[in-house]
């Protein structure tokens, strides 16, 4: 029977001698898929193994309309998770292209395993292979869910985490202020003529400053001060417990530090330097962080009018 030729380049036969398994073959029948039928659904029962002969199957987790994640070619074959564990299948199986499957219901597989032993040791490897791809599938998942994660609170051009991340985290720490009256303080900075900057250096070089500027802020804060993006060319810093003698030695620290950074661009030629303004507000006992903030914002718009690279008080 030509169906009884065809199964030797099946995984599940591999060294499997003719004469243990020709008796059980002869009974299971051979079905066509049209490209795009549905052979396995999460939402039915399965009691068989699929042998796939020729074709493939695609192997989709949240629908059948999905892309899919793995393919299941020529030799491979489907449902075998069912027959171990009795439960629906985790996933839809669907012709990729017209394909021809040897269907093997549940009795015939347990007989092909009394049958032969290599039989069954074919069938062990098959799930360890599966239960490896899919293991492999979630840690790549959960890489994949950590990467948008860090896409959602992290500044793309700087590295330092974005508005969202600051307002969010500002208002943990101001809560922690209320509730221990833990001192906190903010710095509120702006790279000086920044627009100026951008129109007679480039979009580019101007990119290539605020880099820069992203990297002072990360070298020269404490380990649990927390500096953020706060749009454009402003720049956000949280300073837990920290009183404002202290924010403001620091706002001065970095202001130097910035005024003396070397900016380069991508081919490695220097550029001219950049200095800020900065604004710094102490957190007072029931103040919301817009009004925290608004208040280093005053710090910062008489920096600005005082002449710039400069800190002041808001």
């Amino acid at each position: 029977m030509d169906v009884i030729k065809r199964y030797k380049n099946i995984d599940l036969f591999q060294g499997v001698s003719h004469e243990s398994v020709d008796y059980v073959l002869e009974r299971c029948p051979v079905r066509t898929l049209s490209a795009g039928e549905i052979l396995l659904s999460p939402d039915q029962d399965n009691q068989s193994i699929y042998l796939v002969l020729s074709g493939s199957l695609g192997v989709h987790l949240e629908s059948p309309n999905k892309p899919a994640v793995a393919l299941i070619r020529a030799g491979g074959c489907a449902g075998e998770m069912s027959i171990i564990d009795a439960n629906p299948p985790s996933a839809w199986v669907v012709a990729e292209s017209d394909s021809d499957i040897m269907i093997v219901d549940q009795k015939s597989v347990w007989s092909l395993v009394y049958a032969s032993h290599r039989v069954s040791c074919n069938l062990l490897n098959i799930l360890s292979r599966r239960m490896r791809y899919n293991n492999e599938l979630i840690v790549e998942g959960q890489k994949r869910q950590r990467l948008l994660e860090n896409f959602a609170r992290v500044d793309a051009l700087t590295g330092l985490f974005n508005r969202r991340w600051l307002d969010e985290t500002l208002m943990r720490q101001i809560k922690r202020g209320d509730d221990n009256d833990r001192a906190l303080c903010v710095i509120l900075i702006d790279a000086d003529h920044f627009k100026n900057y951008n129109d007679t250096h480039g979009h580019l070089a101007g990119d290539c400053a605020l880099i820069s500027l992203g990297h002072v802020l990360s070298d020269h804060l404490r380990p649990a001060d927390i500096a953020a993006r706060y749009g454009g060319e402003e720049f956000a810093v949280i300073l837990p417990d920290t009183e404002m003698d202290v924010a403001l030695t620091i706002a001065e620290r970095l202001r130097f530090q910035i005024e003396k950074k070397e900016i380069k661009s991508s081919d490695g030629i220097l550029l001219p330097h950049i200095t800020i303004s900065a604004g710094v507000a102490q957190f007072k006992k029931g103040q919301s962080a817009e009004q925290l903030l608004e208040s280093a914002d005053k710090g910062l718009y008489k920096a600005k009018n005082s002449g710039r690279n400069r800190v002041c008080v808001g």
